[in-house]
């Protein structure tokens, strides 16, 4: 069940941040702007989400990750609803709208990483949570259908305000059918419900003893000093740099992608449909990468350098590929490899810090992913806009930031088989079982 609720959580959350994306050639008419301003347009609920991911996403790991993506849903779900009232002439009301629906919206993308982790047995906890990633071209696809049913009906308003009606009726679900996990519970010092959380999950197979106390690593619940830890500061390092030169490496292209097709010939429609067919192949992707990970037992740093390494390869095929069979073939080859690599990410990233901070870690880890995400379209439509690059040079420089990506994994511990809370070597408690 948790499984379920937290794929279409994730679903719901790609639908609403690739929403702007899908309508920019449509939005920057409405508005009169050029592409620097569109630019921005699409980057505002990013740079929300940097500020969020800072400030609000920590909290995760005090009130829990329920209570957290219950907040970021219904934050959205209000925020994004004046998103709609925008007028042709202030744009910036649309901008401001987005941005504090991105603030909410980052504990609705990186939570539920951590929060199905801490459900999961060791051996199929990163097949499983690779899965989970799928959600991704899941809510792309509802993005695709929104615009290319429900845009010509009612408008870019419309499509506005049904997403925000969905997240806020999504709450609901979440509210009565998931539970909070375990791991979070025992750092907050409920052992009783911990223990009625595990006889639940585990459909009353498991039992924990009345003389039996579950513990946690012990580090300060929620604090983002914990990150710069001695034993966690290089790893902390080389995620954020991961984060930022990957997102850039998603981002940089598929915020412009559209625009990118219409610069080609491609009508806007069937833009759509293009990456409708891209987001398809995102499903292999993710099934063979989890597969790789833990049946064939290559483990997340191969599995991951093999997707970025090929990932890069298509992104360059893609900058010099001016046939409409080749820019399709390209995009499928593209998709099917960058987002494999980033099921594998989500999972390996909660597994290398301990529970009472993971939530905070996914903090920082959608902070990194957020400063590409809000600087990439906006930067980048800037340049395109003074001539000073054009849409292949972007797609040039995506390709290379998904290869400056494999140098900084290079550096991070293996997973494959290690349980939560000891794959760093943390110089303190171990998460487990004990006696009175």
């Amino acid at each position: 069940m948790a499984t379920s609720i937290l794929f279409f959580t994730f679903a719901i959350e790609a639908w609403e941040f690739l929403i702007p994306s899908f309508l920019l050639p449509t939005l920057m008419p409405y508005f009169g702007v050029s592409t620097g301003i569109g630019g921005f347009l699409v980057s505002a609920p990013y740079f929300g989400a940097l500020l969020g991911a800072y400030t609000f996403a920590p909290l995760a790991d005090k009130i829990g990750r329920k209570k957290s993506i219950i907040s970021g849903l219904a934050g959205y779900g209000v925020a994004n609803a004046f998103a709609a009232l925008a007028s042709p002439s202030y744009w910036y009301v649309f901008f401001i709208a987005r941005f504090v629906s991105g603030f909410f919206l980052i504990m609705v993308m990186v939570q539920p990483f951590a929060m199905l982790e801490e459900f999961l047995p060791v051996k199929s906890r990163g097949r499983i949570t690779t899965f989970l990633a799928s959600g991704w071209p899941a809510g792309t696809l509802l993005a695709v259908a929104a615009v290319y049913f429900i845009l010509p009906k009612f408008s870019w308003q419309g499509v506005i305000l049904i997403s925000s009606v969905i997240a806020l009726i999504y709450i609901i679900p979440v509210q009565f059918l998931l539970n909070e996990t375990p791991y979070f519970l025992v750092g907050a010092g409920k052992q009783r419900e911990a223990k009625e959380t595990i006889r639940k999950i585990s459909r009353g197979k498991i039992q924990v003893p009345e003389g039996v106390t579950l513990y946690t690593v012990n580090v300060k619940r929620g604090s983002l000093k914990e990150l710069f830890r001695k034993d966690l500061f290089r790893y902390t390092l080389l995620i954020f740099g991961a984060n930022v030169a990957f997102s850039l490496g998603y981002w940089g292209l598929f915020a412009w992608l559209p625009v990118i097709l219409v610069d080609r010939g491609i009508s806007f429609l069937d833009t759509i449909l293009y990456i409708a067919i891209g987001a398809v192949a995102e499903f292999p992707g993710y099934l063979i990468a989890a597969y790789l990970e833990e049946k064939k037992k290559l483990g997340r740093k191969w599995v991951m350098a093999i997707f970025l390494g090929a990932s890069g390869i298509a992104t360059f095929w893609l900058a010099f590929s001016y046939t409409l069979t080749d820019v399709m073939a390209a995009i499928i080859v593209l998709s099917f490899f960058n987002l494999g690599a980033w099921g594998v990410w989500d999972a390996w990233q909660p597994e290398l810090y301990p529970s009472n901070i993971r939530g905070t870690l996914m903090g920082w880890v959608g902070g990194a992913q957020r400063i590409s995400n809000a600087i990439a379209p906006s930067l980048f439509g800037v340049l395109v806009a003074l001539a000073i690059i054009g849409f292949t040079g972007i797609i040039v420089i995506v390709a290379v930031a998904l290869w400056i990506t494999i140098v900084f994994i290079y550096g991070l511990r293996e997973t494959l088989n290690v349980p939560l809370d000891e794959a760093v070597n943390i110089n303190s408690n171990i998460g487990g079982v004990q006696g009175k």
